[in-house]
């Protein structure tokens, strides 16, 4: 029985990615390198068993002394794929995730070549070149970004369906354009990655303005226009539960003017890996132990095969002397080629500096080389354009392929015979030289010989060819290990229990991970991997339910960045008092030559909650934080609570309280009983939402001691209930619930008038 020629195309793509991560889960083994095992996987179980109690998993009460966890945009808390992590777990559904995620990347773009009129072959080149590429598979690891990208092929279809379906007059018809864009906007805003879905919406509104450049006129481009905003407001309000409670926390965190220069362009893409486009190990794989070149393997990773880039060659070629739409599109997609890998390249042209000092947005992002997915997925859509020309070729055309497919044979024997016999000579060059030869020497050896006009064979040959050559390119970028690694607890929570918190200084926590655990080098430092539990790595901690005031994470909020900052510049004694009011009661330090251990050191005194008499009034956030680091202040006497009024009220000393343990992360009861009234100080960190009540009467609440959390407390016995009720989550699930309800409705009534 022949398979369909449309059937291929879509077993092609669907197959590379399971056999890229179909081993790994067919062995039962999960995902641990990097942000599995130090944010998603920890996050996402937490909020798994937070769901399971019957609540919602708003706050993090166990890193960086609380924080807000759905308003923690990259944790994706409401992106709907997410629910498979009930059906398989945290630690083994992202491997599932990341492998579906790959194969929707695929299909997405083989469905967007062939609305661009593009063949079969075209769409197995797209589909695979994308899906597959370095960007997407070197980042993986990356969970968020790995979802982001899946969508960008599906919002530039659903853009370029829009904007033929706007000279339909009626609304019945235009809508379920409208609604489609929508809904792919929403995913990807969902997804978790904020920098992957700007970059897309800029090309997206990009593609939109090229495609209405060709309207006759300004009434058309008017609708048009018109059109595509309704398609953008209609997906900020399906997915307002997640962006009113996101950009909330956004106004509170550092980030919220900008990120610092030389953060933003520590990751510039280095000019001598543009080389990967042919080349993609030269500088060496961790996944083999041998990378030596800049920074990490996976920010500048961007090959999509030499078959792909030979036909991208091709298409920009043909395109900047052509007519007509194809033409137009070819040359469109070059301009954002170059355009991105200017901005990709950051910090090593003035360009992107001078973007960021004086252009708007440009300061939002850290890592320029990110821009390169849209000079990847631009170049992928270039290579389905070359290869719908793909011809045998004739006359001097001829004469080039048959002389370069043997100097591409030369280059690989010479590759083979340098590993043999050169010495003194990096390893990684000559295998990449070898490699790439190879690869150059069957692309050759298809254009002479393959008969283009049979096109099951031709997609079998340089699919097939294509699949094997991304296949290994993207082996090992992804380890994977036994589940075991997530199972049962640390063996430091015998040590320090979950009563108090633990802290690591930035220093030893960066020493850890990028001289040991997390080297760039290798993705294999020869550990056994439960050490970066049981050493408390961030968020690794969350695995175990054990509180820390470390918290790694982007978004953290800003007097919680300041304070850890301050922190690090204070004397020993008054770090020491610092860490009492944190409640950090085990302090961890290195131990001199072994860093895969790590001695925690305890701290008397440390408890989170204290009844304080005295009040000392500040007026600003600032005066309130030079009056708790100053030398004289001390926590168990006084507290600074931030408030415009002169007179505070002043209690007695005393008293006891009692901290009622609850499965609610969003609440904290505590019973407070004290002879003369007293200051209740929660070690918690403040940010908008947090409410408390005293005997079930809402009261003021105060920032106390810059970070946290105060309220005053009567004489006598009462009950003390922090609630966290962030109005903006209410708010926003209030908004985007009906009108998913309404839009869906109204798709299902009008997609087919």
């Amino acid at each position: 029985m022949k398979i369909q020629r449309n059937h291929l195309v879509w077993i092609l793509i669907v197959i590379g990615p399971i056999l890229l991560f179909g081993p790994m889960l067919v062995r039962g083994e999960v995902l641990y390198w990097g942000t599995p095992m130090l944010q998603f996987v920890p996050w996402h179980q937490f909020a798994l068993e937070v769901l399971k109690t019957g609540h919602l998993p708003l706050w993090n009460p166990l890193l960086g002394m609380g924080a807000p966890l759905l308003a923690n945009y990259q944790s994706a808390l409401l992106y709907p794929p997410n629910l498979l992590l009930f059906l398989f777990g945290p630690e083994y559904g992202h491997g599932v995730l990341v492998t579906l995620h790959l194969i929707w990347a695929g299909v997405g773009m083989a469905l967007l070549v062939r609305r661009l009129g593009l063949g079969r072959l075209a769409q197995v080149i797209a589909g695979l070149s994308y899906s597959l590429s370095g960007y997407l598979v070197a980042r993986t690891w990356f969970i968020s970004i790995n979802h982001a990208a899946a969508w960008l092929p599906w919002i530039i279809y659903a853009t370029d369906r829009l904007f033929e379906s706007v000279s339909r007059k009626n609304i019945r018809q235009l809508y379920p354009s409208v609604f489609l864009l929508a809904v792919a906007f929403s995913f990807q805003w969902l997804a978790g990655h904020a920098q992957t879905a700007f970059y897309s919406l800029c090309l997206s509104a990009v593609w939109f303005i090229w495609r209405a450049i060709s309207l006759d006129t300004w009434r058309d481009r008017f609708r048009t226009v018109s059109a595509y905003l309704s398609a953008g407001v209609l997906g900020f309000v399906l997915t307002a539960a997640q962006l009113f409670p996101t950009l909330e926390y956004l106004l509170n965190t550092a980030r919220a003017a900008t990120v610092d220069p030389e953060l933003a362009m520590t990751y510039s893409f280095w000019p001598w890996r543009a080389l990967g486009f042919l080349l993609p190990d030269l500088f060496g794989n961790p996944s083999r132990g041998n990378y030596w070149g800049y920074a990490n393997f996976w920010e500048d990773a961007i090959y999509i095969g030499i078959i792909p880039f030979i036909f991208a060659i091709l298409a920009i070629v043909t395109s900047l002397r052509g007519k007509g739409l194809r033409s137009s599109l070819g040359r469109f997609l070059t301009l954002i080629s170059v355009v991105t890998v200017v901005l990709a390249l950051g910090k090593n042209t003035p360009i992107f500096p001078f973007l960021f000092d004086y252009v708007p947005t440009f300061d939002l992002f850290h890592a320029p080389a990110r821009w390169n997915l849209l000079l990847v997925f631009s170049l992928a859509l270039l290579a389905a354009m070359g290869a719908d020309q793909w011809r045998t070729p004739s006359g001097r055309a001829l004469y080039w392929t048959r002389l370069g497919t043997a100097g591409a044979a030369i280059v690989g024997l010479a590759g083979y015979l340098g590993a043999l016999w050169l010495g003194g000579v990096e390893p990684t060059l000559v295998r990449a030289f070898a490699i790439a030869g190879v690869g150059l020497v069957f692309t050759g050896l298809l254009t002479l010989f393959v008969d283009k006009s049979r096109t099951r064979l031709t997609m079998l040959l340089a699919g097939g060819i294509l699949l094997i050559d991304l296949l290994i390119a993207g082996s090992g970028l992804n380890p994977s290990i036994s589940p075991g690694v997530y199972d049962g607890e640390a063996a430091s929570v015998v040590t320090f229990g979950r009563t108090h918190r633990l802290y690591m200084t930035a220093d030893l926590e960066y020493a850890l991970k990028f001289s040991q655990t997390h080297r760039f080098d290798t993705f294999d430092p020869g550990i056994d991997w439960r050490v970066v539990r049981d050493i408390g790595l961030p968020n690794t901690t969350l695995l175990d339910s054990v509180p820390s005031a470390n918290n790694f994470d982007p978004f953290v909020p800003e007097r919680y960045q300041i304070w850890i900052e301050v922190l690090g510049t204070l004397s020993s004694t008054d770090q020491l008092r610092l860490f009492q009011l944190m409640d950090v009661a085990w302090l961890a330090s290195a131990v001199s030559g072994d860093l895969q251990a790590v001695r925690y050191e305890s701290i008397k005194g440390s408890t989170r909650v204290r009844l304080i008499p005295n009040a000392v009034p500040a007026s600003s956030a600032e005066e309130a934080l030079r009056l708790v680091i100053n030398p004289s202040f001390n926590p168990d006497d006084q507290v600074v609570i931030e408030t415009s009024s002169a007179s505070l009220h002043q209690g007695e000393h005393g008293g006891t309280y009692y901290l009622l343990e609850g499965q609610d992360p969003n609440r904290v009861e505590i019973e407070v009983t004290t002879a003369g009234g007293a200051w209740l100080v929660l070690s918690d960190v403040m940010v908008p939402g947090w409410r408390v009540q005293v005997d079930d009467a809402e009261t003021e609440l105060y920032h106390a001691d810059y970070l946290f959390r105060g309220v005053w407390v009567p004489q006598g016995t009462h009950v003390v209930e922090f609630s966290y009720q962030p109005r903006s989550f209410w708010f926003g699930a209030a908004v985007s619930l009906p009108v998913w309800v309404l839009a869906l409705f109204l798709y299902i009534r009008w997609r087919d008038e």
